[in-house]
């Protein structure tokens, strides 16, 4: 009766060693991303690697990246306020502004930046 009690032991151990062993297999959903996924929002008009104008308008960036720090005519990542366009931005522009070449000042209701204008022509200086 012992030897079975060992034998019935011994198998349950192999078993779980072996379930111990398939579970990195296992697809648990909270593996991370390839690292060269690429983050940027579907909806973003600019994607890695563009580069912004002569002031800096357009240029990728990503939330708290950095990216636009060397612009002082655009230091504002839109990403880094949660927005889905992902480059760099001047706001509080106006029709006066030069935005830099192939950008526009987007006046809207809730207030103003400079946009490329291949992002949106409604820019006051896009053609």
């Amino acid at each position: 009766m012992r030897s079975r009690a060992v034998l019935i032991g011994f198998a349950l151990s192999l078993l779980g060693i072996a379930l111990l062993a398939a579970l990195p297999a296992c697809g648990g959903g909270t593996a991370d991303p390839p690292i060269d996924a690429d983050p940027t929002p579907a909806e973003s008009c600019v994607r890695p690697g563009d580069v912004g104008n002569n002031n800096g308008v357009g240029q990728y960036c990503t939330p708290e990246g950095g990216e636009c720090a060397p612009f002082d005519l655009a230091p504002l990542c839109l990403a880094t306020v949660g927005q889905q366009q992902w480059f760099c931005t001047r706001i509080g522009c106006d029709a006066n502004t030069n935005c830099g070449e192939g950008a526009g000042c987007l006046l809207e209701t809730d207030g103003s930046a400079c946009v490329p204008c291949r992002c949106d022509s409604r820019g006051v200086g896009c053609p």
